[in-house]
């Protein structure tokens, strides 16, 4: 069984964040980015009905307790109806944009509709990262990558100059024009797993992970072929 049943354990942890002026917390999971939502609200705390829950509630959610993206909703950790609290709202509306939950459209629970073995729950990703390493500051060097608390590099094949732009403005430097660049800028092979390959980025992404690769760890390169970025210090 996968979500939040795992091995068949629910651990009793606990995990929140004010989000807004809407405290949250995540409860049952494994970690901090993996629970059962809980809100607080009117000095008590309530779950959401898992059938007014959706993917762009889990985006506003993940992006707000500082995790990565979200995973496919799980099932509820069980069992809820004797531990978890009253169903207080009947579903969350969001676009998927808002700063915090609090900004989206929440509907409190005005009949007795959702089953309690039925919460909403979420499986966020763990944080991504990104920087420059062994160049002269950190807005230059050799490009690498944080999947699930592991740094890792990113092969050079298919790298552009759309990609690199996403890279700048993800790190908060300046985007130096390619025609300034000259040759690809190397600054030594790095270690650990090669993370990503043949990435193609647009140049409008927010986020490098937004932008299209090979599936995370699979690639046909050596260290030698490990990227890097120059842009300029902000």
């Amino acid at each position: 069984m996968g979500g939040l049943h795992g091995l068949g354990l629910c651990l009793a942890l606990c995990f929140g964040a004010v989000i807004g002026s809407v405290p949250v917390r995540l409860v049952g999971g494994r970690s901090r980015c993996h629970g059962r939502v809980e809100l607080l609200q009117n000095g008590a705390w309530g779950s959401i009905c898992a059938s007014g829950w959706d993917r762009a509630a889990s985006r506003v959610l993940c992006r707000e307790l500082g995790c990565g993206r979200p995973r496919l909703i799980p099932a509820p950790c069980s069992p809820p109806a004797a531990d978890g609290p009253p169903v207080t709202l009947q579903w969350v509306q969001c676009s998927g944009q808002e700063p915090a939950l609090a900004h989206c459209v929440l509907q409190p629970r005005d009949a007795p509709s959702c089953p309690s073995d039925r919460l909403a729950a979420i499986d966020c990703e763990e944080p991504f990262g990104l920087r420059l390493s062994g160049g002269p500051g950190r807005c230059a060097g050799r490009l690498e990558v944080q999947r699930n608390g592991s740094w890792g590099t990113v092969c050079d094949d298919g790298w552009s100059a759309a990609n690199a732009a996403v890279v700048c403005q993800e790190l908060g430097c300046r985007e130096v024009p390619a025609e300034l660049l000259g040759d690809r800028p190397r600054f030594g092979p790095g270690t650990g797993r090669i993370w990503l390959d043949d990435v193609r980025c647009r140049g409008q992404e927010g986020t490098l992970q937004d932008c299209a690769h090979r599936a995370w760890g699979y690639h046909d390169c050596t260290h030698d072929e490990d990227v890097g970025v120059v842009c300029q210090d902000p």
